[in-house]
Order: C-alpha cells, then sequence, then structure tokens
C-alpha cells in the first residue's frame, strides 16, 4: 500500500469533524480536493472508509479501524516532534495537561506559574476534564500527562501518587453541624444536601461510601460547579460533602464550617496523582513538570 501524508490527514478531518465541508475549512482545503484525497485513500485501501449521504458521513467499519491506527501515527509523530524540540533544551516546546476542576481551580494555578517563571518557553495547553476523563485522555494520548483520582487507574499508565484527598462536610457557620469535629454519614441523612453531579470523583466517592454505610442522602440539587455550591452553602440552601482543599479560604475566613467525615478516615484516602502513557517519549517539559508536581504540600 502506498498512500500519502496528504490523504490521511484529509479522511482524518473528515472522520473528526462529521463532514467534508468543515474538514476543508480545518485544512484549509476545499471540499472537492478533501474528496479526492479520501476517494484515493479508500482505492490504495481498497476499502470504502467513509458512508456517505446528501446530509451526513459515517465512518464505515473499515474507517473505525483505520482511523485508531490514523490516531496512533499521528501521536508518534507529535512525540517525534518534541523530542525534536528537547534537543533545544526546554527553550520551547508544548505541554498539555488534563485535570479536574478542583485541581485546575485550587492546586494548579501556584504550580503553573513557577513553572512558567522558570521555562518562559513552554506554551502550557490546560484541559479541564473529569478524572475518568483525563485517564482516557492519557491512554489516547491526547495529552502528556493527567492528574487524577488514581483510584479509577487503568492497566498501560504509570502513576506518581502526589498527595491524599479528603472530601469533608461543609455548611453555614449557624447549622447544627458547624461545631462538630466530625460526623458519621449516617447523621448527615437527616440534613438536606447540595452535591456534585455524578460525573465527578467526590460523587462518585461518595456514593459508594453511601452504599457500604447504607446511607441514603437526602439530595436538593445536584450541580456541577463547587463554587456554585459553596455560595449555596453560604446562603443556608443545604450542606455539601467536597474536597477540603476547594474550601480553605471560605472556612479560614468564617464564611463556612468544615466538618470532617468519620466513614471517610482513614480508609478512604483517595491519593491524587500524575499519570502518563507507558512506553510513551516523556518530553523534557514533561519531566520537569512532574518535578514541579512532586513540591505540592500535602
Amino acid at each position: 500500500m502506498d498512500f500519502t501524508f496528504e490523504q490521511i490527514n484529509a479522511f482524518y478531518a473528515v472522520a473528526t469533524t462529521g463532514s467534508f465541508s468543515n474538514a476543508a475549512e480545518k485544512i484549509f482545503r476545499t471540499q472537492s480536493a478533501v474528496s479526492i484525497q479520501v476517494a484515493r485513500l479508500e482505492e490504495t485501501i481498497g476499502r470504502r472508509l467513509i458512508h456517505r449521504t446528501t446530509k451526513s458521513i459515517e465512518l464505515t467499519e473499515a474507517g473505525k479501524v483505520f482511523l485508531g491506527y490514523v490516531e496512533k501515527i499521528r501521536g508518534l509523530l507529535a512525540e517525534a516532534q518534541q523530542e525534536l524540540l528537547d534537543l533545544e533544551k526546554m527553550e520551547r516546546g508544548r505541554l498539555t495537561i488534563s485535570t479536574s476542576d478542583t485541581t485546575a481551580c485550587y492546586l494548579l494555578p501556584g504550580i503553573l506559574q513557577t513553572y512558567k517563571d522558570h521555562y518562559p518557553g513552554i506554551e502550557i495547553v490546560v484541559r479541564n476534564s473529569t478524572s475518568l476523563q483525563t485517564i482516557e485522555k492519557v491512554m489516547q494520548n491526547e495529552v502528556d500527562i493527567g492528574i487524577a483520582t488514581l483510584a479509577y487507574l487503568k492497566p498501560g499508565l504509570e502513576a506518581i501518587p502526589l498527595f491524599p484527598r479528603f472530601d469533608v462536610v461543609i455548611c453555614h457557620p449557624d447549622h447544627p453541624l458547624a461545631n462538630r469535629k466530625q460526623v458519621l454519614l449516617k447523621e448527615v441523612e437527616k440534613h438536606l444536601c447540595v452535591l456534585l453531579d455524578d460525573h465527578c470523583s467526590s460523587r462518585r466517592i461518595l456514593d459508594q461510601a453511601c452504599l457500604t454505610a447504607g446511607v441514603k442522602l437526602s439530595i436538593a440539587m445536584e450541580l456541577s460547579s463547587i463554587e456554585v455550591i459553596k455560595n449555596l452553602v453560604m446562603i443556608k440552601s443545604g450542606i455539601s460533602i467536597v474536597p477540603q482543599v476547594s474550601v480553605r479560604k471560605e472556612v479560614l475566613s468564617g464564611q463556612l464550617s468544615m466538618v470532617k467525615v468519620r466513614d471517610f478516615q482513614p480508609n478512604r484516602q483517595y491519593k491524587i496523582g500524575a499519570i502518563y502513557k507507558k512506553n510513551r517519549y516523556l518530553s523534557l517539559a514533561a519531566q520537569s513538570f512532574l518535578k514541579e508536581l512532586r513540591n505540592i504540600p500535602a
């Protein structure tokens, strides 16, 4: 088989954008040029890769298989490009990170600032994803490094544990639980809760703990934002259970009260860690960033 990168690029653009017109715009070619390149690729391979209709396109089974290999090829080319850039010894380059709202908002800014001070030539891209999505992005070579809850780790990944995470009850300072040092989930059951939705690790951890303890919480609202939840708790719309790191500022200022959950101590410590794919070239930018992460205070 003898197909060109131009043909592969055209096919990838169509497969990932969902149309020939969008693909043409993405790779700065005419729609007819993209169509010709894909047709030539199909002729070379001897199989139809894309099923075309008047309104949409759909990958055939052969197209789905070929797309998987194209993604691997693109990943290897990106690694080669990065390794060549590393020959310039960190003078320039690109580092792509995926992590959750909590880490991105409450832990990452200071680390990124320190890193940028040390390596101003490195472009840093942060993709906001849940822990499960982050793990998948690392597996698919979409990012260099992920920061995620290690409880959901998959085979084929390397992990560097960074610090334990704790989820705590938060409530208004006037709430009956406010003066408690710790509570059982069974006691939380009596109060109205404003919780994170089930897309995040904190909620999955909480649901598993409630299942183990035989607890059914009274849920008033489910939200995707810790910041919104904190504001709702401040106006007495309920109590919540969130990562401790996300409420340090409000607890110190007296806006919120924090109570530890006995069910989470100590056997329900879920480590947060840095993850990267085994056997993938780890750029100098990624290696130096991992060193910065190890300096995070526990």
